[in-house]
């Protein structure tokens, strides 16, 4: 073999081992069960707005426009009557419903001064003296006004106490030639019958089904909703409590709270629906404070990173060193595991551990710590030494920060956007998210475990 030969087949024997892939071992990795956090309920306060409106129409509808009635005797003022009404104008006072009843009616009126029974047959002494007041002249006017209180019952039906406030009548009836003035009769008679009409008025609204909208309302609770590329927010409600009704112009108020034990996972997880039980005592509480749990699985957390690093270039030595990715693969003696992928010098895929650490104030996810895997630094220390440098893992730590406020910013306008429209068919939320923190983390083997804080206030408008 001649001198020339010999020198480039060890010249390409040393090219070869030098371009040639460093691999390291994946290292043996833990089953670490998720240490869940304890549970904490939380308590949301809504500002539920209910329109009258469909009450008010229910109101109209069901009462007669007309209506007559009559009272005979065979001695003295014996009457019948006819009743006409405008349109209900409905106000209301902060506990009650008012609605007032404007109209006319007319009487026609016969008087017997005195009555005698023969053989058990009734007649007058002498003949009726008939008069009328409203008939071929102008109508009697008169007016009425209603007060309706309404209650939720802890099945969430509604019952009422409906009250007649007022009666009226603008125009006296006075039969001139007997000179007898018979308004107070005729409107004792009518108040009877208007009396008659408030128990009717309470069984209507009885027959309102709220439980069924707010039944609607519970089992939407219950679905898990996408919030954006950020996972499912599970409400996983509890139970709920009303305040007793209050009224402003058309609209019913009430203060609802909402206890549940919400949490965010980026895969969808199966928990068992709660049926919506009998409302307990309610008490006042401001806006809502809440704890959410999240689930960050590994593979969206190395997505983060992955784009973060994706060609990073580090210089080492004068050699080139290019991540091409790098992904936390599992937990080893209470660290992350990272496989990082890199080109240039050399190319190949080797191992590091890491502590994530939280740092609540700036709302940064860091990764301490940082070192190569044991068996990744026994390869690299027969291999390929000079990428074991200080520089690598300080430029690791520097890019792999995970600035969580941005992602808070945008998981805030997910949940405002679904909390901010039509939630089930005629009932719309407004929602306000005053702040959203990470308050704490814990690690499993296949997702990091991260509790939250948001404060804000809800309302829930119900047409």
């Amino acid at each position: 073999m001649s001198y020339k030969l010999c020198f480039f087949i060890c010249f390409f024997v040393v090219i070869a081992y030098g371009c040639r892939s460093i691999e390291a071992t994946i290292p043996k990795l833990e089953s670490v069960e998720l240490k869940p956090f304890t549970p904490k309920e939380s308590v949301m306060n809504i500002d539920l707005q209910a329109s009258l409106s469909p009450i008010f129409n229910m109101v109209e509808s069901n009462t007669p426009r007309e209506f007559s009635g009559a009272e005979q005797s065979c001695e003295g003022i014996s009457y019948a009557y006819h009743f006409r009404r405008a349109p209900f104008e409905f106000n209301t006072s902060p506990k009650e419903v008012l609605y007032t009843i404007n109209g006319d009616f007319s009487l026609k009126l016969n008087y017997c001064p005195l009555c005698v029974t023969v053989l058990g047959n009734s007649s007058c002494t002498i003949p009726r003296i008939y008069g009328s007041c409203g008939i071929d002249e102008s109508r009697i006017r008169y007016t009425m006004t209603y007060g309706t209180s309404i209650k939720l019952n802890k099945n969430y039906t509604l019952s009422s106490t409906t009250k007649l406030k007022n009666f009226k009548i603008k125009d006296p009836c006075e039969i001139t030639f007997i000179n007898y003035d018979v308004t107070n009769e005729v409107k004792e008679e009518m108040e009877a019958e208007l009396r008659g009409m408030e128990e009717k008025i309470d069984k209507e609204i009885s027959q309102i089904n709220l439980k069924r909208k707010v039944d609607s309302l519970w089992r939407e609770l219950n679905n898990p909703m996408k919030i954006g590329s950020y996972g499912l927010l599970n409400m996983n409600p509890k139970r709920i409590t009303i305040s007793d009704v209050q009224y402003q112009e058309r609209t019913a108020n009430v203060s609802l709270n909402l206890f549940f034990a919400p949490f965010v996972s980026t895969q969808d997880e199966a928990i068992a629906n709660v049926n919506l039980e009998d409302m307990s005592t309610h008490q006042e509480i401001n806006g809502f404070d809440i704890t959410a749990d999240f689930k960050a699985s590994f593979d969206s957390l190395s997505a983060i990173l992955s784009k973060e690093l994706y060609n990073y270039e580090i210089q080492i030595k004068g050699k080139d060193f290019v991540i091409k990715d790098l992904a936390i693969v599992g937990v080893k003696d209470s660290k992350l595991v990272f496989k990082l992928v890199f080109e240039g010098h050399r190319n190949g895929t080797f191992y590091l551990i890491a502590t994530p650490f939280l740092d609540k104030k700036n709302q940064l996810l860091r990764f301490n710590d940082i070192d190569f895997e044991f068996e990744t630094k026994s390869l690299l220390l027969k291999s390929a030494e000079w990428l074991m440098s200080k520089k690598v893992i300080n430029s690791l730590k520097e890019k792999s920060t995970i600035d969580l406020s941005e992602h808070l910013t945008a998981i805030k306008s997910n949940i405002k956007k679904k909390l901010n429209s039509e939630i089930v068919s005629g009932i719309h939320a407004e929602t306000s998210i005053s702040d959203l923190r990470i308050e704490n983390l814990l690690l499993s083997s296949k997702h990091i475990a991260i509790r939250t804080s948001i404060t804000g206030n809800l309302k829930i408008r119900i047409d």
